[in-house]
């Protein structure tokens, strides 16, 4: 009964925009890792970690109790998969009955399919970024692609022969000039896979726009758009779910995003996430998103140091949502931000967005 309550509670803080929320977050990203066996390219992990470390569990545990949030996502700038106490944080809160949701480059996976199973997992996202090995390698500059494929084959057998639901499998795909070729056939691939989804990414710049034009350069807008769509149309074709329609209804605003002309003022889509959402960076460090710490480096309190009252409804949280009422977000990651419906309350509550529903 409490978790309805505070999801009550959240939708009439969406709902009335007020600057001090009424509930608790609903969903956790939580940095477990800023070590990564990757030096991926097109990654901004190089310009923010310098000294990496692992969080350890009674941190982490610290964290969850203090937000009591109903969907947790394990994710940052390193890789979830080599913190030690990675799967007894899952565990932990999978027990307390919050969703439990991994983003991970999937490179670990072979050996880790039994660790997987048995912590509850509900959701496993791989950023895996090429429908083959050559693509795999252009894009993150190494050779783990048949590895990956196989780890998720296992997986999945393992989960049949187990007679589990859990966790749901599915691709992250990060749109580049090196990748854009193979959009079509990594769906086809998730198909083969059984996996649930593939989740698109159009390249963040934020960090590194320097490398705007070896990362991006060549591809028009009317070619981007076509290829999306077709991808779309595919994807449909075969049943598999992805948030191709949620994209190309974000052009627009990437194309802002992106732009030299960015206008701080210009008006942002409709995000909830300063009412629904914490992310905990591995230092304790707070913003409302990711993207926000990740790549723009903004700074909402520390939760280890402030505690979780003070930074929840701190003056910055309070500011956010009052930039947010407005429509005035003065950040880059805003402009696109995916965030964006009263929809969205339920989803993060009651599903796994985009991994725990069927295909349209």
């Amino acid at each position: 009964m409490a978790g309805v309550a505070n999801l009550l509670r959240a939708g009439m803080s969406v709902l009335t925009r007020s600057q001090k929320a009424g509930n608790s977050p609903l969903h956790l990203q939580i940095e477990p890792s800023t070590f990564c066996n990757l030096k991926c390219g097109f990654c901004v992990r190089e310009k923010n970690v310098f000294t990496p470390k692992h969080m350890p569990f009674e941190r982490f545990k610290e964290v969850f109790d203090q937000a009591k949030p109903m969907r947790v996502t394990f994710a940052g700038d390193g890789e979830p998969t080599l913190c030690p106490d990675l799967f007894r944080m899952i565990r932990y809160a999978s027990d307390q009955g919050a969703k439990t949701i991994v983003t991970s480059n999937g490179t670990r996976g072979v050996d880790l399919v039994d660790e997987i199973l048995d912590s509850g997992l509900s959701a496993l996202r791989i950023s895996i970024d090429a429908a083959t090995a050559q693509t795999y390698i252009a894009m993150r500059l190494a050779d783990f692609h048949d590895g990956i494929i196989e780890g998720i084959r296992k997986l999945q057998e393992a989960k049949k022969a187990r007679g589990l639901a859990h966790p749901d499998v599915g691709f992250e795909y990060v749109l580049g000039r090196d990748n854009f070729h193979e959009i079509q056939d990594v769906v086809t691939l998730a198909a083969d896979l059984g996996l649930c989804r593939v989740n698109f990414r159009p390249l963040n710049l934020v960090g590194i726009e320097e490398r705007e034009d070896e990362l991006v350069g060549g591809i028009t807008r009317d070619q981007y758009r076509e290829a999306l769509e077709a991808t779309e149309r595919h994807a449909k074709g075969l049943g598999m779910a992805t948030n191709l329609e949620e994209i190309l209804g974000l052009l627009p605003f990437y194309e802002a995003r992106y732009g030299e002309d960015f206008n701080p003022e210009q008006k942002s889509p409709d995000c909830i996430y300063p009412w629904v959402q914490i992310y905990v960076a591995i230092d304790g460090k707070v913003t409302p998103c990711c993207a926000l710490q990740m790549d723009e480096k903004v700074d909402f309190g520390n939760i280890f140091r402030d505690g979780f009252d003070q930074v929840w409804n701190g003056e910055r949280y309070r500011k956010l949502r009052q930039q947010m009422k407005a429509h005035s977000a003065p950040y880059k990651s805003c402009i696109t931000c995916e965030g964006r419906s009263l929809g969205k309350v339920t989803d993060l509550a009651f599903r796994t967005p985009g991994f725990l529903k069927k295909a349209r």
